[in-house]
C-alpha cells in the first residue's frame, strides 16, 4: 500500500505552555477592552446624572409659608409639625427644614406676619376714626376696640404668637423683638399728648401697662358665658381702666 507523501512525518506540536500564555494574552486584551467600555459608559452616565438633590422651585418657600400660615390659623401651634406642613404644601419633610432651618424659625416668620397685620389693623383703625391727636382717651379706645376685633377674627394666630413668645422668652433674635416694639410704638405715639407722660420712658411703660390691662380684660370676658354681650362688657371695663389711667397720670403731673 503506497504511503502518502509526508503523511507519515510527525506533525509539529507546540508546547502547551506557549498555547496557555497566548490564550491568556488574548483574554487579557478582551478584559481590558471590556473595562475601557464600562468606564466610558460610566463617564457618560455621570455626566448626565444630576448632582445632589434637585433644587427647590423658587416659589416653594412661599407655598410652604402659606401652607404653614393656614395651619396656624386653623390649629395654632399644634399644627406646626414639619410633616403636616410638608403634606399641605406638597413638599418633602426635608424640604421644610432646608427652607426654614427648623420649626421655630418658621413660626417666627409667621409671627412676624401676624405682628405686621396687627400693626396695619390698628393704624387703619386710627386713620378711619379721624380723631384729633389730643383726644388721647378716644384714640386709646379705638386701639382697644381694634385689638378686640383682631383677637376675635384671628384668635388662633394671636394665641400662637403669645404662647410661642412665652415658651421662648429670652431667646428671640433682635429682628423679631423689633416687630413687637414697633407695635407698642403705636400706643406710645397716641400717649404723647397725654398730661403727665412727658418722657419717652414713661410712655413706653404706660403703653405696656395699658396693653396688659386691655388684653387681660379681653381674654377673661370674651369667653365668659355669663355676659349677654361680652364685647360690650369688655369695652365698658376697658374704658374704666383707660379713663382712670389718664386721670391718674394727669394728677401726678
Amino acid at each position: 500500500m503506497a504511503r502518502r507523501e509526508g503523511f507519515d512525518r510527525a506533525l509539529p506540536v507546540r508546547p502547551l505552555r506557549d498555547m496557555t500564555v497566548r490564550w491568556n494574552d488574548k483574554m487579557n486584551v478582551v478584559r481590558r477592552r471590556g473595562r475601557e467600555y464600562q468606564n466610558r459608559m460610566t463617564d457618560v452616565q455621570d455626566q448626565s446624572r444630576p448632582r445632589g438633590r434637585p433644587a427647590l422651585a423658587p416659589e416653594a418657600r412661599g407655598e410652604a409659608l402659606a401652607a404653614a400660615g393656614a395651619l396656624l390659623a386653623e390649629q395654632g401651634l399644634k399644627g406646626m409639625k414639619a410633616r403636616t406642613i410638608a403634606e399641605r404644601a406638597g413638599l418633602s419633610v426635608g424640604s421644610i427644614y432646608k427652607l426654614f432651618g427648623d420649626i421655630d424659625d418658621l413660626v417666627r416668620e409667621l409671627n412676624v406676619l401676624t405682628y405686621r397685620d396687627v400693626a396695619l389693623h390698628h393704624q387703619a383703625a386710627l386713620a378711619n376714626a379721624g380723631l384729633d391727636a389730643g383726644d388721647v382717651h378716644g384714640r386709646l379706645m379705638v386701639l382697644a376696640r381694634a385689638y378686640l376685633d383682631f383677637i376675635i377674627n384671628n384668635d388662633a394666630r394671636w394665641r400662637a404668637l403669645l404662647t410661642f413668645n412665652r415658651r421662648n422668652s429670652g431667646e428671640a433674635p433682635r429682628y423679631y423683638t423689633q416687630h413687637e416694639d414697633e407695635l407698642f410704638h403705636i400706643i406710645t405715639d397716641v400717649l404723647e399728648p397725654a398730661p403727665g407722660l412727658d418722657g419717652l420712658e414713661a410712655r413706653e411703660t404706660a403703653a405696656r401697662a395699658i396693653w396688659a390691662a386691655v388684653h387681660g380684660i379681653i381674654v377673661i370676658v370674651l369667653p365668659n358665658a355669663r355676659y349677654a354681650d361680652p364685647v360690650a362688657t369688655a369695652m365698658a371695663q376697658i374704658e374704666m381702666i383707660v379713663g382712670a389711667f389718664i386721670r391718674d397720670a394727669a394728677a401726678r403731673r
